[in-house]
This record gives C-alpha cells, structure tokens and sequence, in this order.
C-alpha cells in the first residue's frame, strides 16, 4: 500500500507540476526546430512521469515536525545484508530485494533506447542515479531535515545499479524489433506547405 500511495503521489506531482511545463516545451522547441516527433514526445512523457514516481518512492512522505526532532543518521555498509533480512523476514526481505531491481529497470532502459548509451554509461548514470538518492536520504532530503529519514544501505546502490543493467539488456533485445524514434520525425510546416501546394493544384 505504500508503494501505491507513493505511485499515486508521483502521478499527482507529474500532472500537477510537470505536465504542464512539459508540454509547453514540447510545443517550443518543435516551432523552434521546425519538427515533430510525437513518439519520441511521448516517450519523454512516459519517463518523467516514472521519475515523478521515483522521486515519490524514495523521498515522501517527508517526516512530521516531531519525527524531524527525533532523527540521526542512519547508514547500513554491509554488502549483501540483504540476505539476513531475507532469512528474518522472507516474504519482506525478497520484496525489497526485487522491488530495488524493478525500480530502475525503466531507467535503463530509456538510457538505451532513447539516447542509444552502451554498457558503461548506462551502468555509471544508473549508478550516479541511485548515489543521489541514497545521499538525498542519508543527508535529510538534502539537509532539509537534521538527520536520516530513511536508511541509508550500499544493498541499494548494488540493486538499483543491477536494476539499470536489466533495463539496458532488455532494451537491446527489444531494440531489435522497434523501429528508431528519428523514423516518426517529421517536419512541422514543410508537410503542411505540400498539402496546401497539392489542394491548390486540384483546385486550378
């Protein structure tokens, strides 16, 4: 359920505040440029919204005022100590584990498909991704509160970092059968100026 809610947030905040800048940009820079790409516009779309949500996964809710007062900084380095939740708490421990995975997958993904980035990039903007998250954690939303709201774990960064090269291979595969986002470009008054050529030349 707190996933849920967290996803729900994030569709909140990518309506509310992002959409709307997005699409105004979108309309800009194809008057500027004097092309569209409705895929590849979409596709866009489809990741900020998945960041809105990772940004409410990983950072709300914000703590309450009295949990502030009560905070300290909370690190766990171990490597793999994932393994002992998952003997204390089966069920919980491989959740965690697979949700950690699942969250970056998309990320990956859209590196590879839609910038085209190879291994090495892929795995460093993934893991320079979930490095800011987890210091965004540790630190108190960046210093905002005094003290970890939410724990700090290297078993994050290894997952979320395997998460992003998931995504990459999968895109590769994928990649083979979808067609390339420059394929739907097209030019926004050019096409037009055709069409008016063409209706005038019926018309005479």
């Amino acid at each position: 359920m707190i996933w849920i809610n967290s996803i729900w947030e994030g569709s909140k905040l990518f309506g509310v505040c992002v959409l709307p800048v997005y699409l105004a940009a979108v309309v800009l820079v194809s008057l500027l440029t004097k092309k569209w790409n409705y895929v590849k516009a979409l596709v866009m779309g489809f990741f900020l919204y998945y960041l809105c949500c990772v940004f409410a996964l990983v950072f709300l809710p914000l703590p309450s005022l009295e949990e502030a007062l009560e905070l300290s900084y909370q690190v766990e380095l171990m490597p793999l100590h994932c393994i002992s939740d998952i003997a204390k708490t089966p069920l919980r421990g491989t959740l965690v584990v697979i949700f950690n995975i699942l969250m970056t997958i998309p990320f990956g993904m859209f590196l590879r498909y839609y910038f085209g980035l190879d291994a090495k990039k892929v795995f460093l903007y993934t893991l320079a991704l979930t490095t800011l998250i987890e210091f965004g954690q540790f630190s108190g939303f960046f210093f905002l509160f005094r003290g970890s709201y939410r724990l700090f774990e290297i078993d994050d960064l290894i997952l979320n970092t395997a998460g992003g090269m998931v995504g990459y291979l999968i895109a590769c595969k994928a990649g083979r059968y979808l067609p390339k986002l420059e394929l739907f470009e097209r030019g926004l008054f050019r096409n037009g100026l055709r069409v008016a050529c063409e209706k005038r030349r019926i018309v005479i």
